[in-house]
């Protein structure tokens, strides 16, 4: 049974041949590859390439080409800060006050290069491994991203 068997079975409320398990990796793959999370997360191909070999090392049921959260802070003008040994986070909140509530643009994510590439390592990767392993990823949720954009005390 391949992973994406085994996940759909389970899924169905039937018995696989042994319980699916999800090593959702982001930066790890980078680590791999031996390159700086900055490199790694430029270009889909070397998150695809990262996914890849994690899949091969560890042999869990799902690839997870999400980038990280800041990403999306980013499409809205935010900045984003790397660190050497942890996930990017969001840089200074774009949202300082009220009115910067109203001037703020819905960012459309075909415009967005770095947004575009995040959806461009999703298709490769679904491509390559359809029917074989589940291709999982994520988006920030409604309540996450305002706590980004304008900091968790001006949002409460």
């Amino acid at each position: 049974m391949n992973s994406y068997e085994r996940v759909m079975t389970a899924l169905s409320h039937k018995q696989p041949d042994r319980v699916p398990f999800f090593l959702c990796f982001t930066f790890y793959g980078a680590k791999e590859l031996g390159m700086d999370i900055r490199k790694y997360f430029s270009k889909a191909e070397h998150v695809v390439e990262g996914q890849k070999r994690l899949l091969d090392k560890f042999g869990h049921d799902c690839l997870y080409p999400f980038f990280h959260a800041a990403l999306e802070a980013h499409a809205f003008g935010q900045d984003i800060e790397f660190y050497e040994d942890g996930p990017p986070n969001a840089g200074r909140p774009v949202i300082r006050g009220r009115k910067d509530i109203f001037e703020l643009k819905t960012p459309d994510p075909a415009d967005n290069e770095k947004l575009l590439e995040a959806v461009k390592a999703v298709e490769l990767l679904s491509r390559e491994f359809r029917k074989k392993t589940p291709v999982i990823s994520a988006v920030i949720g409604p309540y996450s991203l305002p706590v980004m954009l304008m900091g968790l005390n001006k949002w409460l």
